[in-house]
């Protein structure tokens, strides 16, 4: 069972914890060029195009900022591990559970798989996931951006992660709220709305 995290197993939808994000981080790293948002979000929606496995996701985005900005990408890598460490856990006080689906998520034997787009390093995917009271080990498989060299809708993202568990598509199911979920039934993923809390509930 796939599952999405923004819109899905946290209510807030992406942008609006994209938009508490980006305050956070830039009052954490003291800087005061807004522009700087803008090369984070060109630098994520090329990241989101990619279409190569030539480097992971996280060596990828890295290099996108570098170039953009003109500072090393060990300094952007520095400067996100550090916030994502000290700054990020506070965003726990904006989000809002999905209560509802999360206890059937708990309580289900199906094999769970944390398919948000792995748009974010493993360090704070665990943080995301300590926001919902979950970790790593309820998962049969979490992506993140080391792990990942796809990002949603490109079907090879979920095509990636089938080939490492070994797994039949036709076998699978991904809740989610955007078309970028939905992209999971390019590849034989049958895909269940969020909203549609009938059906992922006679799943669970």
């Amino acid at each position: 069972m796939f599952l999405d995290y923004d819109g899905t197993l946290i209510k807030n939808p992406e942008e609006e914890f994209q938009k508490h994000y980006f305050t956070s981080f830039l009052e954490y790293a003291k800087i005061n060029d807004k522009n700087i948002i803008n090369i984070i979000l060109e630098a994520t929606s090329e990241l989101i195009k990619k279409n190569n496995e030539d480097t992971n996701n996280l060596d990828y985005y890295l290099k996108i900022m570098a170039e953009k900005n003109g500072k090393e990408k060990e300094y952007w890598y520095d400067l996100f591990i550090n916030f994502y460490e000290n700054e990020f856990p506070k965003l726990n006080k904006i989000i809002k559970l999905n209560n509802e689906l999360l206890e059937a998520v708990k309580k289900t034997k199906h094999e769970l798989i944390f398919a948000s787009n792995p748009v974010f390093p493993k360090i704070a995917v665990e943080k995301r996931l300590n926001f919902i009271n979950m970790t790593f080990n309820d998962f049969e498989y979490v992506s993140y951006m080391e792990n990942s060299h796809y990002c949603k809708p490109n079907p090879k993202f979920f095509i990636e992660i089938i080939n490492k568990l070994k797994i039949d598509p036709k076998d699978c199911i991904m809740i989610g709220d955007t078309a970028f979920d939905k992209a999971s039934e390019k590849v034989g993923i049958k895909f269940i709305h969020v909203d549609e809390k009938n059906k992922w509930k006679d799943i669970l």
